[in-house]
């Protein structure tokens, strides 16, 4: 079953740029749309090698084939979310300034997130070979529990997205926007790029 489509226009990105190590043979892009009260992203990711074994709500996903959003809705765009996510769905959402000071959201807070994965969601110890998998996610407002957005339609946000793989045999670091940092760091809203909800 897919989640419902957004009812906004949605443009494919690429999640390109190749931070700190080599990430050949790796493609990902997405889609990012909402419906007023809920974003709707799909990431579609090319990859070498699979992996997903995380399952529980806020375990390790970015060890594993993980693709990721960070957003910042709030108008100083200090303080942001983290979603993360692994090829067979299992998510880790955190909340706050920077990457040493995260609030985990509670899983039934996650719960409602809704994640579609193409590959399914029984663990994957390893697939090896060029594949193909996607994911579609359903992130509802009321997910959004330290910002209070009555409607999504105006909001002038700020994130990134990314896919990773920090336990796959070639780690990668990839990102929408680049993160220009001698070492890998994703939690940095200085390296956002803006996200306008039309």
């Amino acid at each position: 079953m897919l989640v419902e489509r957004s009812k906004s226009p949605a443009e494919t990105h690429s999640i390109g740029h190749r931070n700190w190590v080599d990430a050949e043979g790796i493609k990902a892009s997405f889609t990012i749309g909402h419906d007023g009260s809920n974003i709707y992203l799909h990431y579609l990711v090319d990859e070498p090698q699979v992996r997903a074994v995380n399952t529980a709500f806020n375990s390790p996903v970015w060890e594993d084939s993980c693709v990721e959003f960070f957003f910042s809705p709030a108008a100083d765009k200090e303080y942001y979310y983290n979603f993360e996510f692994n090829a067979i769905g299992a998510i880790l959402c955190g909340y706050g300034k920077h990457r040493h000071q995260r609030e985990h959201l509670p899983e039934q807070v996650l719960s409602k997130v809704v994640t579609v994965p193409s590959l399914g969601k029984h663990p994957i110890a390893g697939i090896w070979g060029e594949t193909h998998w996607e994911l579609q996610v359903k992130i509802p407002l009321e997910v959004l529990v330290f910002n209070k957005i009555e409607h999504l339609s105006g909001l002038a946000a700020k994130g990134n997205f990314y896919k990773c793989g920090d336990k796959l045999e070639h780690p990668h670091y990839l990102s929408w926007k680049p993160v220009q940092t001698p070492n890998p760091d994703f939690h940095l809203p200085v390296h956002f790029g803006p996200l306008s909800f039309k």
